[in-house]
């Protein structure tokens, strides 16, 4: 089990929403919605194992680690609402099945729940640790990282700096330069999600985001089908055009504040 590095902010006497970031990223990339929800909710921002401050591990990249890191995390603060982003999504989930009682509900942002899913974009992360490992080895500026970051096409072929934000850019550049590119390994060998499990019970209220089609999603029609057969109190919503991390991009910003809005609106 790992300590991990938290930023909080907000009221202390408000409801508890935790956010869990995806693989690669940090705590920053949720910086936007600290702010936003600050006067309404407890704000807590965790980076996972591995990523932004919190301790890397060797061997540890994977579902149980991570999910009992979190478990260790929400039994000192308390039960909270959850909105996990891709892996923070499956361990918000697999949460849910295990640890009920720390969860009063979750908003799931494009989870991968089969390892399957995961498996289909396995070359992109091994192509990340390889250049994560090299700009991390340079010492390269964050700012450097980002400009290489705003060229990479996004769905449609537009650069990404026309979809995101600089703010979107430069917490995903330090993201890379924190991170240990072991847990992009783990998920290039299909190690790291291996024990999702789609169709284990939920007790607890869950929303699912899911990118679009054709632009990125890990959440695929035949498993967000396979979701709502075996889970009919899940609800899904799907964002056409928009990619893997949905909060990330300019056009579904607003939208995707207003779903933990009304996640936050059920405490």
């Amino acid at each position: 089990m790992v300590a991990l590095n938290v930023a909080a902010s907000g009221r202390a006497d408000a409801p508890t929403l935790l956010f869990l970031h995806g693989v690669g990223n940090s705590l920053r990339t949720f910086a936007f919605a600290a702010d936003a929800l600050g006067e309404r909710a407890r704000v807590l921002r965790a980076d996972l194992r591995g990523h932004g401050a919190s301790p890397r591990v060797a061997d540890g990249y994977h579902l149980d680690g991570y999910v009992s890191d979190v478990a260790e995390l929400l039994e000192r603060t308390g039960p909270a609402l959850v909105v996990g982003n891709s892996l923070g999504g499956a361990i918000a989930w697999t949460l849910a099945q295990r640890r009920p009682e720390l969860i009063r509900a979750a908003l799931l942002e494009d989870p991968p729940l089969r390892s399957a899913d995961v498996g289909t974009v396995a070359p992109i992360f091994a192509g990340l640790s390889s250049q994560v490992a090299r700009w991390q080895a340079a010492g390269t500026d964050p700012a450097v990282v980002a400009a290489a970051l705003g060229t990479v096409p996004v769905f449609g072929g537009r650069p990404a700096a026309e979809v995101q934000g600089p703010d979107v850019l430069d917490a995903r550049a330090r993201g890379f330069l924190d991170v240990d590119p072991a847990a992009f390994d783990a998920v290039a060998a299909g190690t790291a999600l291996s024990a999702l499990d789609l169709t284990a019970p939920v007790t607890v209220p869950v929303r699912v985001l899911a990118a679009g089609e054709d632009s990125g999603t890990v959440l695929p029609p035949s498993a967000a089908a396979a979701l709502t057969e075996a889970h009919p109190d899940v609800t899904v919503r799907r964002f056409p055009g928009a990619g893997h991390v949905i909060h990330d991009e300019t056009a579904h910003r607003a939208a995707w504040l207003a779903e933990v809005e009304a996640l936050l609106a059920t405490a």
